[in-house]
């Protein structure tokens, strides 16, 4: 068999996954959402100058750079926004003073450890790698997560579902709450079909899967590790790999099954079964499933009520 494709070889364990959302701004940007969209619609654009100062940031052949000039041509390339972003802050800081609503230490700190936790695997080093390279100091990042607590709190208040909207947010979203038929997988990738075929007669004359793999594997990912892919779902894999995976019985070993990416020989591992619920035993879930649904929605409710009713007098 021919390894000349091996000096070509790519990482498919990913992209042979289907494409699914990321919450980046979770890593980045805890500010929630509705804030930055609500600056977005009101944003004001009357013209607004501020008074010369005189102030100079720089000279420039003996002539100075006033420090208006700067912030003028600052603010006519999103100042405006990010003054909407401000007063919004100062409404919600306001607004949860006013309702007694405050944010520990302790309460903050577990929040960026949660963040820290499920964004970048437990690694404080890499979230602040990240942070450095957007710009962003750490005492930033804890102010902007600060203010999202407050304002989920906020929002927390105003959601009380009844029973009938449980019970009808749980029918309609089951999947969230069943667990769902997987299977458990590995494969070795190849360019051609003339050679997953010379693959799997090795195998059926008792060559090793695990060490195919590592020969002639072209994924990357995993081809060191017996070409492993774990479990996955119906609709995590692109859908010839997923038809053929789910259609195994548990050691069995597939034809060459062609994708984008190749051809796929798969040896299925294990399955597990769909396990259907009863409301009734994962009703805790279903409450906090459907306030997580809502906050969003409540959190521009809430602000655009705070700057409806506001006193803001703009002296730019």
């Amino acid at each position: 068999m021919s390894n000349e494709t091996k000096d070509e070889a790519i990482n498919v364990m990913d992209r042979i996954k289907t494409v699914k959302p990321v919450p980046l701004l979770a890593i980045i940007a805890v500010l929630l959402v509705a804030v930055v969209v609500l600056s977005v619609m009101l944003v004001q654009q009357d013209g607004r100058q501020t008074a010369v100062t005189g102030e100079a940031v720089a000279i420039v052949n003996g002539e100075p750079v006033l420090k208006d000039e700067l912030f003028e041509i600052m603010y006519a390339q999103g100042g405006s926004e990010a003054l909407e972003q401000l007063i919004a802050r100062k409404l919600i800081a306001q607004e949860a003073e006013r309702a007694g609503i405050s944010v520990t230490e302790e309460e903050l700190d577990q929040e960026v450890d949660s963040i820290v936790a499920e964004s970048f695997e437990g690694s404080r080093d890499d979230f602040l790698n990240v942070l450095e390279f957007y710009g962003i100091s750490e005492e930033s990042f804890r102010e902007d997560a600060k203010l999202n607590l407050l304002v989920r709190k906020l929002a927390l208040s105003e959601i009380e579902p009844t029973e009938e909207d449980l019970i009808g947010f749980f029918e309609g979203n089951l999947f969230l709450f069943e667990e769902q038929e997987t299977v458990e997988a590995r494969h070795i990738l190849v360019e051609t079909e003339d050679e997953a075929v010379e693959i799997l007669t090795l195998l059926s004359e008792g060559e090793d899967f695990a060490e195919m793999a590592a020969e002639y594997s072209l994924d990357q990912s995993n081809k060191d590790d017996a070409g492993y892919l774990g479990f996955f779902g119906r609709g995590d894999m692109v859908p010839e790999f997923e038809e053929a995976a789910f259609n195994m019985e548990i050691g069995d070993i597939s034809e060459p099954v062609q994708t984008s990416f190749g051809f796929h020989i798969i040896e299925l591992l294990d399955r597990t079964e769909k396990v259907e619920v009863k409301y009734d035993d994962v009703s805790d879930d279903v409450m906090e499933a459907l306030i997580e649904q809502r906050v969003p929605q409540v959190i521009n409710e809430l602000v655009q009520v705070l700057y409806e009713e506001a006193e803001i007098e703009y002296l730019l």
